[in-house]
């Protein structure tokens, strides 16, 4: 699995750090809550608005350079919907590793 990085960000960035700290600032703002409401509405078999949120937050993968894992996120988000959940613990990993990832920014 590849780890969360900034390329991409430095990329669109472009050297404006300003840009870049705007990006990593709304990333650590929204990041938690939308971790916190995948969970509970998981958690409440909400497989609907579970889905709904995965769509919202797989955007991010690719701003963290996590292209394979977007795949994975994008199979997930359409099993959920029919209530599969086989891809939950995988995709659980994922959330993880970019959550410690932007708590260390």
């Amino acid at each position: 699995m590849k780890e969360p990085n900034l390329d991409y960000i430095n990329q669109i960035a472009g050297g404006d750090e300003s840009f870049k700290q705007n990006i990593t600032t709304i990333l650590k703002k929204e990041f938690p809550i939308e971790m916190a409401a995948f969970y509970k509405s998981y958690q409440m078999k909400d497989f609907k608005e579970t889905a709904n949120i995965i769509h919202k937050i797989k955007y991010k993968f690719s701003l963290l350079g996590l292209e394979d894992d977007l795949e994975l996120a994008s199979y997930f988000e359409c099993e959920v919907k029919s209530g599969k959940t086989e891809l939950f613990p995988k995709f659980e990993s994922i959330l993880e590793k970019i959550d410690l990832f932007i708590k260390s920014l």
